[in-house]
């Protein structure tokens, strides 16, 4: 059974779903959501509002278009993200070598 994410409140330009979630059963964000006839509407991208009363906002995708206010959506338990991956920059791996040596210079010298 697919966990409710929500039931549409309202629909914001051409992508943009507003639904209202229980504050019991809150979904992950980045997380698909479909429709009661599990076609796919698209994936929640933002959380926001009060503590006992939170909204979620769905980006959706061509399908999405058609759902009006009042559609209850469901999570997709199989669509997790995945886990987001550390850019770790090396430090001078890209940098180009000055073929000239680094001098240290006194503050007098510089000038």
């Amino acid at each position: 059974m697919a966990k409710i994410a929500g039931k549409v409140v309202a629909k914001r330009g051409k992508r943009l779903l507003i639904a209202e979630c229980d504050a019991g059963q809150l979904p992950p964000l980045y997380i698909s959501v479909a429709d009661e006839t599990n076609r796919l509407v698209g994936k929640i991208v933002d959380l926001y509002g009060s503590v006992a009363k939170p909204y979620v906002t769905v980006l959706c995708g061509e399908d999405g278009l058609e759902v009006l206010p009042g559609t209850i959506l469901y999570a997709i338990p199989e669509s997790k993200p995945e886990p987001r991956k550390k850019n770790f920059r090396r430090q001078n791996s890209n940098r180009k070598q000055s073929p000239f040596p680094k001098r240290n210079l006194k503050k007098h010298d510089r000038n």
